[in-house]
């Protein structure tokens, strides 16, 4: 944990031995976890037809007030739009990269997105993950590239803002990439809700990490509003029983669904990822604990669940 972070002696429970693990190519941190404690307070609004994404994201931070914020985008129409899934690394450099550029056949069909809003080099970025269809009627998935996006009619951004945390884009040299991390920048006192800002590097198990942040609040659950990241492969559980296990070394997650709460004395998660893969195949199920560990970044954003 961080000097801006709760604070913990023990830290979040290792992934299983079998689970599996990236060795990046700079030097490990080490902190595993940065997590800043705020207050956030949950905007529902539709974004405006016609503009550019960064441009109707910029604009919506200047109404809240608000300097950053995690959550998704949902439903609606994408007038225009590019993106990437992931891909292997080139020798000695970053373990996992992006692919080339897919453009997307417009007029497409967004169905749900996970979204991070900050800062890069100063100007107003996003970061998200999100799952559509396009022109010709195709799912797909992958890495919005956030200068393609035009908004379509209905697109509507739920999102939980920070007042008093910055999200910015900072080179990182464990992964050598460039990654958002939260800071805080004053104590503005404002929010409706207890929250955390986080940023969980590899090999942290997401499950557990989830488990313990909230757990150290002393909170009876959580709601996890920060929605993207990475993780190695997958390993999830279906309805049957049977377990998918997802090629690596990288997925990208596009939105979890789930709760977080203590139970029988404990915190425990009981989450429902939504990965794409490097082939862009889309991939559903329940995150088994301990062997889903971050494969380069997760950008986890808690909010106190009501008791």
């Amino acid at each position: 944990m961080t000097a801006d972070s709760v604070g913990s002696t023990t830290g979040p429970a290792a992934p299983d031995p079998g689970a599996p693990r990236l060795t990046h190519p700079g030097p490990a941190a080490a902190e595993r976890v940065v997590a800043v404690e705020t207050r956030l307070t949950t905007h529902d609004v539709e974004l405006p037809a016609g503009l550019p994404l960064l441009a109707a994201l910029e604009q919506l931070l200047a109404e809240t007030g608000g300097r950053s914020g995690c959550g998704q985008l949902v439903g609606g129409e994408l007038a225009g739009f590019s993106y990437y899934v992931p891909a292997l690394g080139p020798p000695g450099g970053p373990v996992a990269t992006f692919s080339d550029p897919r453009s997307g056949a417009a007029p497409g069909r967004l169905v749900r997105g996970g979204l991070t809003l900050g800062l890069k080099e100063g100007a107003v970025f996003s970061h998200s993950h999100a799952l559509f269809v396009d022109a010709n009627g195709v799912r797909g998935a992958g890495h919005l590239i956030p200068e393609s996006v035009v908004l379509g009619a209905g697109v509507r951004a739920q999102l939980s803002i920070a007042t008093d945390v910055q999200i910015e884009v900072h080179p990182d040299p464990e992964t050598e990439m460039s990654l958002f991390t939260p800071r805080r920048i004053a104590d503005t006192g404002r929010g409706e809700v207890a929250g955390m800002v986080c940023r969980i590097r590899p090999n942290v198990d997401l499950v557990n990490v989830i488990e313990f942040l909230a757990d150290e609040q002393g909170w009876a659950g959580a709601n996890v509003c920060g929605q993207i990241g990475s993780l190695i492969g997958g390993r999830l559980g279906q309805p049957d029983g049977s377990v998918v296990e997802v090629d690596g070394p990288a997925t990208e997650v596009m939105f979890l669904d789930g709760s977080v709460r203590r139970e029988d004395g404990r915190m425990r998660a009981h989450l429902q990822a939504h990965l794409v893969d490097r082939h862009g195949i889309v991939h559903s199920g329940r995150l088994e604990p301990g062997h889903n560990p971050v494969a380069m970044t997760y950008e986890l954003m808690l909010t106190e669940a009501a008791r």
